[in-house]
């Protein structure tokens, strides 16, 4: 039988994929955007800070 997969596991380990990847810079900082359902919220991030 196939086991259904745990959505918070796969969440996180796309998490730590991405995360190592990508740095933001004071040249070209962190785009993190965040939607529920009353809004869009955005947070420009500097990693190096």
């Amino acid at each position: 039988m196939i086991s259904k997969p745990d959505k918070n596991k796969i969440r996180q380990k796309r998490h730590r994929r991405v995360r190592g990847k990508l740095s933001g810079t004071a040249d070209r900082p962190r785009l993190n955007v965040f939607r529920s359902n009353t809004g869009i919220y955005a947070q420009v991030i500097d990693d190096v800070a």
